[in-house]
């Protein structure tokens, strides 16, 4: 099961300007703040994101030595470690264009963690399209952090319900996103679509004739 609407109130989304300069690229001036309280302990969070045994819990970094200056498979992308400071960031650039992905643990006062991850060097259309991306990859590192292993895994994430909250994360990351003054809902409605397709496939699919 998920708690779609845990995840939709409890969950921080904001989108913004990176940048300053007026001349700047549209295309890569912004990124995106996903904010959530993960239910496990500092350490154990930090493990599942950086140490071997653990990768396959996380589907963002999957692959290389995360050392910085090392090279690392992000998905389905090859990017660069840039800063690696345990328990508490790490940081990798991901692919030609799409900036670089920020993860930053603390340890709370309620013996749970908080996950703050970045991704910086996105056009608006991006932060619609990566954002509920970034929230269905942190609602199955949470699934597997509570003891779902195994092929249960990849089952739950194409589930109805998991789809039916990638859905609503859509909908969540064009409001932040319209917001902050980035965008219009109209000119996001594209970019929207197509990450519809990706997260919730089943559920968007045109009904047969």
């Amino acid at each position: 099961m998920i708690d779609i609407a845990d995840r939709l109130t409890a969950t921080y989304r904001e989108a913004r300007l990176t940048t300053a300069d007026p001349a700047a690229d549209a295309t890569t001036s912004c990124g995106l703040v996903v904010r959530r309280r993960v239910r496990c302990a500092l350490d154990t969070a930090w493990s599942a994101l950086t140490e071997p045994s653990g990768l396959d819990r996380w589907p963002a970094a999957t692959a290389g030595a995360l050392e910085a200056g090392a090279a690392v498979r992000v998905a389905d992308a090859d990017g660069t470690v840039l800063d690696r400071v345990p328990p508490h960031l790490l940081a990798v650039t991901w692919g030609p264009r799409l900036g670089t992905v920020t993860i930053r643990l603390a340890a709370d006062d309620q013996a749970t963690t908080v996950l703050e991850l970045v991704h910086t060097g996105l056009s608006p259309e991006d932060v619609v399209y990566e954002g509920p991306m970034w929230d269905v990859a942190i609602a199955v590192l949470e699934h597997r952090l509570a003891g779902n292993a195994g092929s249960d895994c990849g089952n739950w994430r194409v589930s109805t319900a998991v789809q039916t909250f990638g859905q609503h994360a859509v909908s969540a990351w064009v409001r932040a996103t319209e917001v902050s003054g980035l965008a219009t809902a109209e000119a996001l409605a594209p970019a929207a679509g197509r990450c519809l397709r990706r997260v919730a496939p089943d559920l968007t699919r045109p009904a047969p004739a």
